[in-house]
């Protein structure tokens, strides 16, 4: 795990230092595009044009939920899109399921840290003026993909020949829309604050299997219940606030994304971050208890639509 964390670490911290000098916070939003096509790129070896490509698509996405802020319904349906997408890829080959999370989670995320809980007609006007900071947050993935793919045979997409096995997808697409779908209803219904909390709760429990999704919505729970009081205790009583205390927080938050190979360590390191980070930038434990709130409410739709997918299809098989 060190290349990737070194990596993903250089690639970061021109962002946490143009935010610190500047004070310009959508510094910090946009590195997590740049964190999610590291990744991806790291994951798939993506060429530089499949990391343009991958995070053009990021960014289509995210401008896609901004604009269907006007219409619940139509906000609604975007999720279940986007999160089909996810299982579509997946179903082409395993190695491509990254692909498809890694463009869900930080359309999900960006989104909800654009919008900032402006009105509709506010976000349409300052919306436009983030597209230059997520399109310098590509840079990183495009010279690391540039740098790894010199002297290997010309490819478009990725230096990849095979994507892995692909699999049936009806029960998992099923399981997914359901999930999503019900997720992001349950946020446009009560006009919840960090809706993505929810969503990607939900559909993170959709992972191919009833034994996964149970083991992954134990490990989120375990993760979550564990890590936010932590983070809360420690942004009462022990660190500092300052600008650089939240930048430094939220660095951490996107570090853990590669720093840790057992899932369940890397989910509770950073839930214990997360909820730091907001107690530094706004000393509400309220706000930060939603992390623990949401993440749970997301998990029990997921693992309901799982089972539910899981127990239509058998009688269909019958």
């Amino acid at each position: 795990m060190i290349w990737p964390l070194l990596r993903a670490t250089v690639s970061l911290l021109p962002f946490a230092v143009l935010a610190l000098v500047t004070g310009n916070a959508i510094w910090m939003k946009a590195s997590l595009l740049a964190i999610a096509t590291v990744i991806a790129q790291d994951k798939l070896a993506l060429r530089p044009l499949g990391v343009i490509a991958h995070g053009l698509a990021i960014v289509a996405g995210t401008y896609l939920l901004l604009l269907a802020e006007r219409v619940p319904a139509f906000f609604v349906v975007a999720c279940m899109m986007l999160a089909a997408c996810v299982i579509l890829l997946a179903s082409r080959g395993n190695a491509l399921r990254p692909l498809g999370n890694w463009t869900f989670i930080p359309v999900l995320v960006l989104a909800n840290e654009l919008h900032g809980g402006r009105s509709i007609d506010a976000l349409l006007r300052a919306a436009p003026a983030s597209l230059p900071y997520l399109l310098v947050a590509l840079v990183p993935a495009v010279v690391s993909a540039y740098v790894r793919s010199r002297g290997k045979p010309a490819a478009r997409w990725s230096n990849l020949d095979d994507f892995g096995a692909r699999a049936p997808f009806g029960e998992d697409l099923a399981a997914m829309l359901a999930s999503v779908g019900i997720a992001a209803l349950m946020v446009v219904w009560v006009h919840a604050d960090r809706a993505q909390w929810v969503i990607w709760g939900a559909a993170s429990i959709v992972t191919g299997s009833v034994d996964t999704a149970r083991a992954k919505l134990k490990h989120r729970a375990w993760g979550v219940i564990a890590g936010v009081p932590i983070g809360i205790a420690l942004g009462r009583f022990v660190v500092p606030h300052s600008d650089m205390a939240v930048t430094l927080a939220t660095l951490a938050v996107f570090l853990t994304l590669v720093a840790f190979q057992r899932y369940v360590v890397g989910y509770f390191v950073r839930c214990v971050f997360v909820a730091l980070a907001i107690m530094l930038a706004n000393q509400s434990a309220a706000d930060a208890f939603e992390r623990l709130t949401h993440v749970l409410a997301g998990g029990v739709i997921g693992i309901a639509c799982v089972l539910g997918a899981h127990a239509a299809s058998r009688r269909l098989t019958r």
